[in-house]
């Protein structure tokens, strides 16, 4: 089975990684995410104490308002690169493997036979580092690639549509 997209020139890797801009993308989504919590909290926080209000201990909302802000913390700045570390992929000419996951590492073969459309997506954040996503649209599921530069993504996209037309005949 001939590999058709390599991480290295010479084929020295199996998978695949997303590029490095990726980090700072999700960095700054799970920042902004986590933020909407944290300042609501910290906001009914400061209400209770100014009003007096009594449903709400002012330790109960610090200490609500402390997790959030570590929750914040490990989401931008740690969980971004371990899934970047863990996340891989490699294109066939008969299938697509990806290799996802936080905790527990899922390896996915999806055969090109199965493939029924490919989808090229960027939101604002992605616009912003210049990043797309691919998602792999299957009768059963949606896969994703997240975090390539927009014109390689256009190409994968290319590339993955073409061999799913030609295994299709």
């Amino acid at each position: 089975m001939e590999k058709i997209v390599s991480g290295n020139p010479d084929g020295a890797e199996r998978f695949r990684r997303l590029h490095p801009d990726w980090i700072a993308a999700s960095r700054l989504g799970s920042a902004v995410f986590y933020s909407i919590p944290l300042l609501a909290a910290a906001a009914l926080t400061v209400l209770a104490a100014v009003l007096d209000w009594n449903w709400l201990p002012p330790w109960l909302g610090g200490l609500i308002t402390l997790a959030l802000a570590l929750l914040l913390v490990f989401a931008a700045v740690r969980i971004p690169v371990i899934l970047y570390k863990r996340f891989g992929f490699a294109v066939f000419e008969e299938e697509i493997e990806i290799r996802k996951g936080l905790f527990f590492i899922t390896e996915t073969l999806i055969p090109m036979t199965k493939v029924q459309h490919v989808e090229l997506e960027s939101g604002p954040i992605l616009r912003r580092y210049k990043l797309a996503e691919i998602r792999i649209v299957t009768a059963a599921t949606t896969h994703t690639i997240a975090g390539l530069k927009s014109d390689e993504a256009e190409r994968l996209k290319r590339t993955i549509g073409e061999l799913a037309r030609r295994t299709e005949e």
